[in-house]
């Protein structure tokens, strides 16, 4: 019993490392209509368990979740690298829309993405 459990979270662990992989390398993230049920059709998972392996692998989040914090991530990190560059392009490159971009950059970082930008020219 503990090696099939043990199969099952490596297996878990396998998806996720390959999930995740994609919506990183792939920049999947960066599709602003990129939906649970893509990954679901291109992994060939149901949706109970994409949700379980979320769940465990990436601190709790749901599939909506997960992909913002990458598209915050990226969009931070746009911004440190180019911090000329204008945030309309940041949001676009990460599929947020300036509105969704202004309000959970700002729940998450505590800044807009505009004194983000001003902190880091400033520096």
């Amino acid at each position: 019993m503990q090696n099939e459990q043990r199969k099952i979270k490596v297996s878990d662990h396998e998806w996720f490392r390959q999930i995740d992989s994609a919506v990183r390398k792939e920049k999947l993230y960066a599709n602003p209509s990129l939906q649970r049920q893509d990954i679901l059709q291109r992994f060939g998972l149901r949706r109970q368990h994409l949700n379980a392996i979320l769940s465990k692998y990436a601190y709790g989040q749901s599939f909506p979740q997960y992909v913002n914090s990458m598209r915050l991530h990226e969009a931070e990190r746009l911004m440190k690298d180019n911090p000329k560059l204008p945030i309309s392009a940041v949001a676009q490159a990460v599929g947020l829309s300036m509105p969704n971009l202004r309000i959970q950059f700002k729940q998450r970082f505590g800044l807009s993405p505009s004194d983000f930008k001003d902190s880091i020219l400033k520096k």
